[in-house]
């Protein structure tokens, strides 16, 4: 008699189909995940894919304080684990007591933060959530007392790119009304069969850029009606797969078009939205008057690249480099690296986090400076 094997990754797929916010789809993933690897206390990310900048918080234990604590010690202090290194790593998710040799106190943010608040005697696990190479979330998890086991992390590892996609699909979800932007995405909600309830302005556009002699038709194009048809089967556990597809667009590039179930379990929003790589958010260029050239350090610098790396990865000398990240501090009147990063975080991310707004998503649609 065969033996079923659950994987633990379907209800991961069920759940980034159904079409949540994000405040609730991270609050569903901390359910779901609380109970294939214990914890007692979270703290989830969401990030910023081209600068590793927080964009939104959700956790039922810390407070916006508890979280300003962990931020300077990410961006401030020399630590362990710190999240821009996990995102650059093989395996983006690590806990603490293995990084340290089974001495966590050698860690900063175990005696400055995780000891004071009850944690000491335990473990931290933290993950970053990436879908390709881009980073769109990042969580930590304490326990009291006890480590947490190599199955325990290769649980989360094995789950990271779902939950990835899911934060991405829920900044999409909330996505949906911003119709500021030409470019912003567009939403064809469809009926159980796959009648056409609501199609958003937006979305009326972006179909004209399909290649589907169905659209001029009164039918649902095809490649809409086959994307929502794979997140019916993904909610009900039937695939393993992304609700998603890019498609080419009559102008030139691409669109990409993303699947959820709502909440009503019968409906399903199809969400359609230009298909580009994340880049830096032309606020800072505006506000700091940054190069081009200067932008792309600016980012390289967030993501935690050494002068060395940075070098290689522009094709410039580690004196070129030196020379831009010079430039760079004047413009932003700051004295390092790490004074940069804190700067830009406290200046485009602290109060959008402490009023509880949801993430900025334009410049991550935005396209290349002109």
């Amino acid at each position: 008699m065969a033996v079923m094997i659950h994987d633990p990754r379907l209800s991961f797929v069920r759940l980034r189909h159904r079409g949540l916010g994000l405040s609730d789809y991270f609050d569903a993933v901390d359910r779901a995940l609380v109970r294939l690897v214990p914890f007692e206390a979270s703290c989830w990310l969401s990030l910023d894919p081209a600068t590793m900048l927080p964009t939104s918080h959700f956790s039922r234990e810390y407070s916006f304080d508890h979280l300003m604590s962990l931020v300077a010690n990410e961006f401030l202090e020399d630590d362990t684990n710190k999240f821009a290194d996990l995102a650059r790593g093989a395996r983006p998710v690590g806990t603490l007591y293995a990084a340290t040799g089974g001495h966590p106190e050698r860690s900063r943010r175990h005696t400055t933060f995780l000891t004071p608040h009850g944690f000491g005697g335990g473990d931290e696990l933290r993950v970053v959530f990436r879908e390709g190479a881009a980073a769109w979330g990042a969580a930590a998890f304490h326990r009291r007392t006890g480590t947490f086991t190599e199955r325990e992390v290769g649980v989360v590892n094995d789950v990271g790119e779902v939950v990835a996609n899911g934060i991405r699909r829920a900044i999409l979800t909330g996505a949906m009304t911003v119709e500021r932007d030409p470019e912003a995405p567009g939403v064809v909600i469809l009926e159980s069969d796959d009648a056409v309830d609501t199609i958003s302005p937006t979305a009326h556009r972006w179909l004209g850029e399909l290649f589907d002699s169905t659209v001029a038709t009164n039918d649902v194009p095809l490649v809409v009606a086959s994307v929502a048809q794979e997140a019916r089967r993904a909610a009900m556990g039937r695939a393993d797969a992304l609700a998603s597809v890019r498609v080419p667009r009559r102008s030139g590039g691409w669109l990409r078009l993303d699947a959820s179930l709502l909440e009503d379990e019968r409906r399903v929003a199809v969400v359609l939205s230009p298909a580009r790589e994340p880049e830096v958010a032309d606020l800072i260029a505006r506000v700091y008057g940054l190069t081009a050239r200067e932008r792309e350090v600016t980012r390289l610098t967030m993501h935690g690249l050494s002068t060395r790396e940075m070098a290689a990865s522009l094709h410039v000398s580690p004196y070129t480099v030196q020379d831009h990240l010079k430039s760079i501090f004047d413009k932003v009147e700051v004295r390092s690296r790490r004074e940069l990063v804190a700067q830009l975080f406290l200046q485009q991310c602290a109060p959008r986090l402490a009023q509880g707004l949801p993430p900025g998503i334009d410049g991550w649609f935005a396209g290349p400076e002109a």
